[in-house]
């Protein structure tokens, strides 16, 4: 047998051990969505960085999506400040009803290039996955964290589908979750290409070592 690089045998039969003495947990994970909701196109990328960390990286599509969000904004809110710095400036040829709009616009376009370039990082080395710029891997006084998650707690990798329907017409969506060993669930991605949520399950899965979960699609 082949073994997953970064992970010696003991630490694969342990972990295989583990999973099997647990096995009654399968029946205690939700299967319904965790994180309602979620993009239309594909969100993220995953990259092996070296052969003891995976980071997923946000796809071009989404690049592209909050600079739309950010340029908007920004370019609203130039062009109609432009009065302040002319001599002859009168406060009644400012609208402000579009500096709100540009301002909610790229407030929303810089939070979302926040909150989608916030590395996602599974690393052997540190022996965490983690959803931060800077991990803080030895001030964590628990084993899981909001945003740092001990890899050897990870069980296995759910999928889930969603149906999304709204106002403007419907769509999938596909979560990829992390099924810890107290029955919890942590979210990694959520996004519209089921191919490469099934791709990334597989990488996933025989670089941590864990199994896949298929949970049915949620069609209400």
């Amino acid at each position: 047998m082949n073994l997953p690089e970064g992970f010696h045998r003991e630490v694969i039969e342990a972990r295989k051990n583990t999973v099997e003495d647990n096995n009654d947990i399968k029946s205690q994970v939700s299967t319904s969505p965790l994180s309602s909701g979620g993009a239309s196109f594909k969100t993220h990328v995953l990259i092996r960085e070296s052969s003891s960390k995976l980071v997923y990286k946000p796809s071009i599509g989404v690049a592209i999506f909050c600079f739309i969000f950010l340029a908007v904004g920004l370019g609203v809110l130039f062009f109609n400040t432009i009065h302040l710095f002319k001599s002859n400036f009168d406060f009644e040829m400012v609208n402000w009803f579009l500096i709100i709009f540009g301002l909610i616009f790229s407030s929303v376009g810089g939070f979302m290039f926040y909150s989608f370039y916030k590395p996602r990082v599974f690393d052997k080395q540190l022996g965490f996955y983690y959803k931060a710029y800077k991990p803080e891997i030895h001030n964590r006084k628990n084993n899981i964290s909001k945003s740092h998650v001990l890899l050897k707690s990870i069980i296995a990798i759910q999928l889930i589908g969603e149906h999304i329907k709204s106002d403007k017409g419907s769509y999938k969506s596909f979560e990829l979750n992390l099924v810890l060993d107290d029955a919890s669930r942590k979210n990694v991605v959520d996004h519209g290409s089921l191919k490469s949520i099934i791709d990334d399950a597989q990488i996933l899965s025989d670089f941590l070592y864990i199994p896949i979960w298929h949970a049915k699609s949620d069609e209400d």
